[in-house]
């Protein structure tokens, strides 16, 4: 659909610069053939468009004003406009930004005592300069204004790949099941690689990546497997503290993963889950915040509990017995399995080869599988 979509915002900002060059003098002359009374309006407002025409051809710029009052005729409302470009054209929105903040205003600067608008709604946190991050808006007449501030962090921690993804594009994975690992990688990866390919079997490390981490996480995708981020720290005081911190974290681990392996993940795992303890403050900003940026994150439905200190015995019962449940459950019946590349250390490492045999012996044709665009997002809140 081209009304509302990206290319039609393109098309009126283009004509924006046209329409309040050009329209202003075929005003005036249609206006001064009609109406002799009006000859000083007509020459003040020539004299205005003469103006601005040598201060764009001096290399100067339309004034902000200029572009919300063709917003305003078009009945774009502002916030609704910068959202929609934030969502579908980042790129063209920190092009539209730069143009804001560099042209000049022709109104006042605001008072230093002024408040934020209260539809922008700001962080409370304090941010890593050191300045609180309320008091860090955007520049007066810029795009981002809009927007909570932390959308301007990072303006290169984007993705493409779930952002325009439509149901009918995900797999069919009924009885699937998605076996994923936490925390790693860590001295037991090797081990969980060598039953793993022994069963010839995919999984999916939501990893903490580290300067040394580069070898092994190689070896997870040279292994075929999937990497996503867990986080840089793992630290929930830290990066649930506020958006700004865990963008701060999801940035590190981003640029780590990015700059060992050359992949740049798109899908990540909270600690702790989405939904957690440490987190229902600021949680839903969060999500909303990451998926804007393209990200997409994975919770599970089945816990194995290794993180709790189960043994043997009760991984492997529980794990059977949770993937049984969901076979039986509406719509998807899949299954994603959490054990920890770390906390689990070899009753984690012992017990997947086992619990892949039981489950591929299952009468219900189980299928294995790791996490791609392919594979629709599976959180606790759905």
């Amino acid at each position: 659909m081209y009304l509302g979509s990206v290319r039609f915002f393109k098309h009126v900002i283009l004509t924006a610069v046209v329409l309040l060059i050009i329209l202003p003098t075929f005003i005036a002359i249609v206006v001064s053939m009609k109406n002799d009374a009006r000859k000083k309006e007509i020459s003040k407002l020539t004299a205005q468009v003469s103006s601005h025409k040598e201060s764009v051809n001096r290399g100067g710029n339309l004034l902000p004003e200029d572009f919300y009052t063709l917003l305003e005729v078009f009945g774009v409302e502002k916030e609704a406009f910068f959202r929609h470009l934030s969502e579908k054209d980042p790129e063209l929105l920190g092009k539209l930004n730069e143009f804001l903040n560099s042209a000049p205003s022709s109104s006042p600067e605001a008072p230093a005592t002024e408040e934020p608008s209260s539809s922008v709604p700001t962080a409370k946190s304090p941010d890593f300069t050191g300045e609180s991050a309320s008091a860090k808006t955007a520049p007066r007449g810029s795009a981002l204004e809009h927007l909570p501030s932390y959308t301007s962090l990072y303006p290169d921690l984007y993705v493409k790949g779930y952002a325009d993804r439509s149901e009918s594009q995900y797999t069919d994975d009924k009885n699937y099941i998605y076996i994923t690992f936490d925390d790693g990688p860590s001295r037991y990866t090797p081990n969980i690689l060598n039953y793993l390919k022994k069963n010839n079997v995919h999984a999916t490390f939501f990893v903490i990546p580290g300067k040394n981490s580069k070898a092994m996480l190689k070896q997870i995708l040279d292994a075929g497997h999937a990497i996503g981020i867990h986080s840089a720290s793992h630290d929930y005081k830290t990066i649930y503290s506020s958006v700004e911190a865990f963008l701060k974290d999801f940035k590190e681990a981003y640029d780590m993963i990015s700059e060992q392996t050359g992949v740049k993940p798109y899908f990540f795992r909270f600690p702790g889950g989405s939904k957690n303890g440490h987190n229902a403050d600021v949680r839903g900003d969060i999500v909303a915040e990451m998926t804007r940026r393209g990200f997409v994150f994975f919770d599970w439905n089945v816990d194995s509990k290794d993180a709790d200190g189960a043994n043997w015995t009760q991984m492997y019962e529980t794990v059977l017995k949770e993937v049984a449940a969901n076979t039986s459950k509406m719509p998807s019946h899949r299954s994603m399995i959490l054990f920890h590349d770390w906390n689990g250390g070899y009753n984690t490492v012992l017990v997947i080869d086992d619990v892949i045999k039981a489950l591929k012996s299952d009468p219900r044709g189980y299928v294995f599988g790791k996490i791609d665009l392919n594979v629709k997002p599976l959180n606790f809140y759905n």
